[in-house]
């Protein structure tokens, strides 16, 4: 969508050169207001953003509802969803289902409700929570297809790469919270991040094997410091 992409490359080449552990934390600082930036960009409604913890993950959400108004047209209510999720890779996480089909499972009670919606969970790559994020398509957790063999490639690289910073972003094209991609993203040992976006319509994820999601591939590197 329009003014939804994030330039990684060039936030990286605004980075002196640190180890891994100082990176992530640069990264945690200015990430989240750009994926904010351009969440406000998605949505033509103001924004209610929360950001919270869970599981060793953040969350940044978009708590919607709290400010909606009986004067606000239902066709262009925006549903509460998530703008980002990020954090670093716990591999002992990485395989556990989600056991309910409420928004943000048990962290819901932060916002004093579960959302029941069905559908095909999904969530942050490298992590895991109890409940689910964005509908998600199906063949992104198989190796049947292109999209899902990258997928499951960047997942196998957070399970072998304890603490990994690891990202996942929605990009929505409507109020819903079904996204139309989601952009997963991991920082790679060498200081380069690996970000590929999956398409997500909804058709695809109803029906897996018409999908022809876009991916995109970008590289990026930091910059040394000058000598």
């Amino acid at each position: 969508m329009r003014g939804s992409s994030i330039n990684y490359e060039g936030v990286l080449s605004r980075l002196s050169a640190v180890d891994y552990d100082g990176l992530v934390v640069r990264l945690r600082k200015i990430l989240p207001s750009l994926w904010l930036r351009a969440y406000r960009k998605m949505t033509p409604m103001p924004v209610n953003a929360v950001r919270f913890e869970d599981r060793g993950f953040e969350f940044l959400f978009d708590h919607a509802s709290a400010r909606r108004t009986d004067s606000e047209p239902e066709d262009a209510a925006v549903e509460d969803r998530i703008i980002a999720a990020f954090g670093r890779s716990r591999p002992s996480l990485l395989h556990q289902e989600a056991r309910t089909n409420g928004l943000l499972g048990s962290s819901a009670a932060v916002f004093g409700g579960r959302a029941k919606r069905d559908h095909v969970p999904g969530g942050v790559l490298g992590g895991a929570c109890d409940g689910c994020l964005y509908p998600q398509r199906r063949d992104l957790r198989r190796e049947s297809s292109v999209d899902g063999r990258a997928f499951r490639t960047m997942e196998r690289y957070c399970t072998e790469h304890p603490g990994t910073f690891a990202f996942s972003r929605p990009v929505y094209d409507s109020p819903s919270w079904w996204p139309c991609e989601i952009e997963h993203g991991l920082l790679r040992d060498d200081g380069t991040l690996w970000v590929q976006g999956f398409g997500n319509a909804a058709a695809s994820v109803r029906f897996p094997f018409l999908a022809t999601g876009r991916a995109t591939l970008v590289e990026a590197r930091r910059t040394p410091a000058p000598g």
